[in-house]
């Protein structure tokens, strides 16, 4: 579980300047780029976004099909509010081509290429689990040996970790944390026996980085571009952000407010490309370099090693697999990826989510298509999941003589669909109230003779951007089919008038605050609702034997705070997952 910055603050790009220029290459198919909105998405203003296309291998005639695609992805940009998306896709008979559709530069009015480097965040997971499964192919290292064999002077928790449960998730370790963690021993910890089951953590990935640097005595990203990323054919990619790369990249934009919960359409700002060398998520590479690791992932899943590893250790990396809900339900998890369904077909697929970049792939080595896709901006769980699997449906069709699939809302994972229970007037203190009111596609916000957009942040939780209620999230508590309360910050709204309102636990008084390093994106807020502590975005905190708070949810501990650093009464400092964050407020 990362900090959750962006579950409570974070907003994203919005209008931003959409010339009415369109470019095309018109290669083996004539795709004609006319109507780059979806007009057959309902909601969704049409517009025109820069869109190129290139066949980089002739083969199946996927026109109608790329032309869907197309259309959805603009769409997608344009709901969501993000600059620019680099598409590839390919199929098992040496079909490939790329997609490149907005701006790499908004300011500049550079359109996205298909050379253009974005980073692709987590889908690095899987180049780097590659590179350790070649190595244990060649008896290099055993995957069943506890990593403290390979790792001197990191601290470890005592509980025995094998390099497997490290690519798998089963480590027990937060999802988030350093190397060398602010916690009461100074060393990492498991919320959980390993291999017991799965919990994603970049961490385990970051060590998986030094092992394979401890192994072949070379710096990892040396050996990743050696063993994995050249083989594949992906010459312009590199698995070492850095700064003096930064003209080779479409530039990455972020939103320009971010201590507020996440809001579609929201203005963003360029920001700095962050330099690292961290196994978990420091690839990046162009929709071109992606085509060779779409191809060989299509290979994988097919029981083919070559040219990485041997047969047999490829079908015995994808067949180690355990579940890993994080997914979604059912879906598994085998050294870098995830094992999930399209219309009940099982595909393999990763997303990626940097500070500037987001990403996502899936590939049906069944029906043989594979598709990724990335954009240069960033707004709390967004990814281009929709576009990667509306891909596979759209190429599985063509394959299978079948129609073509109607394109998804791609606004759905964000709207209320059953909001009547939330409707009506609410009342707070101070002579705060506001009306939810249902509109045709979703709810608006009513207060103070203005209106704002609402939209689902999380279970019984909303975001909105009206300006006086747009600091927190609206948290309700459902009792069967009707809301009965809702907490805005830590006041607490009724239906029919202002309630009284709970008196806060003066033990727990002093813990809340906002805790930050002064990145936005390294934030947390705790909230004292009552007798009970709460992590904005993510809920419920309890504090445990152990002397840490963790998710009520959270038995185990994955994700622990400590409170120290004690002034006039109240913490001056949180260490989140072993991250110390000092007091803001």
């Amino acid at each position: 579980m990362p900090i959750p910055a962006r579950a409570g603050g974070g907003s994203q790009v919005t209008n931003i300047e959409r010339e009415s220029m369109i470019s095309s290459r018109r290669e083996a198919l004539g795709l004609g780029v006319a109507g780059m909105m979806a007009s057959a998405l309902p909601g969704i203003a049409r517009a025109a976004t820069p869109a190129t296309l290139v066949i980089k291998s002739k083969g199946r005639d996927y026109a109608a099909a790329l032309d869907k695609l197309r259309d959805y992805a603009a769409a997608e940009l344009a709901a969501v509010g993000q600059p620019g998306m680099t598409i590839g896709i390919v199929d098992a008979d040496g079909f490939a081509a790329t997609i490149a559709l907005g701006w790499a530069d908004v300011e500049n009015k550079v359109p996205v290429r298909a050379d253009h480097l974005f980073e692709i965040g987590s889908i690095s997971k899987s180049i780097s689990a590659l590179c350790i499964h070649a190595l244990a192919d060649e008896g290099r290292l055993d995957l069943n040996l506890p990593i403290s064999h390979y790792l001197d002077g990191v601290p470890l928790p005592d509980a025995p970790i094998t390099t497997q449960q490290l690519l798998n998730h089963a480590a027990g370790f937060a999802h988030d944390a350093p190397l060398f963690p602010v916690s009461p021993d100074g060393r990492l910890w498991n919320g959980f026996a390993p291999g017991s089951h799965a919990s994603y953590s970049n961490i385990g990935y970051l060590l998986l980085g030094l092992i394979i640097t401890r192994i072949t005595g070379r710096p990892h990203p040396e050996v990743i571009r050696e063993r994995v990323l050249v083989p594949l054919g992906m010459t312009d990619a590199t698995a070492h952000l850095l700064a003096a790369d930064r003209k080779r990249y479409a530039t990455g934009y972020v939103p320009m407010i971010e201590d507020r919960p996440v809001m579609t359409q929201s203005p963003m700002v360029s920001g700095l490309l962050a330099e690292g060398d961290f196994a978990s998520g420091a690839v990046a590479a162009s929709s071109d370099a992606m085509l060779g690791y779409l191809r060989y992932v299509l290979a994988l899943g097919r029981g083919t090693g070559a040219p990485i590893m041997s047969d047999a250790h490829a079908k015995a990396l994808l067949a180690n697999d355990m579940e890993l809900d994080e997914f979604g339900p059912g879906a598994r998890y085998a050294s870098g990826f995830a094992k999930v369904k399209i219309d009940g077909k099982p595909v393999l697929h990763h997303t990626g989510g940097m500070e500037l970049f987001t990403s996502s792939f899936h590939v049906d080595p069944v029906a043989g298509v594979g598709c990724f896709a990335s954009v240069n901006g960033r707004v709390g769980p967004y990814r281009p999941r929709k576009t990667t699997a509306y891909a596979i449906e759209l190429l599985r069709a063509v394959r299978d003589g079948k129609p073509l699939p109607a394109a998804p809302d791609p606004l759905a994972y964000r709207k209320v669909d059953k909001p009547a229970p939330l409707l009506g007037r609410w009342f707070g203190p101070e002579g705060r109230s506001f009306e939810l009111k249902a509109v045709p596609g979703g709810v608006r916000l009513v207060a103070g003779g203005s209106e704002g957009r609402v939209e689902l942040s999380g279970e019984n939780e909303l975001a909105t951007d009206h300006p006086l209620f747009d600091r927190h999230l609206l948290t309700f508590e459902v009792k069967g089919d009707r809301a009965t309360g809702l907490w805005w910050g830590e006041q607490w709204f009724a239906r029919t008038s202002a309630p009284e309102q709970p008196a806060a636990d003066p033990a727990l008084k002093p813990l809340a605050g906002v805790y930050t390093t002064g990145n936005t994106a390294e934030r947390v807020t705790l909230l004292a609702r009552g007798k009970a502590l709460h992590l904005e975005g993510v809920g419920e905190l309890v504090r445990r034997p152990g002397g840490f708070w963790s998710p009520k949810k959270d038995v185990g501990g994955v994700t622990r705070l400590w409170f120290d650093k004690v002034v006039n009464g109240a913490p001056y400092q949180v260490s989140f997952c072993g991250m110390p964050l000092p007091r803001l407020s």
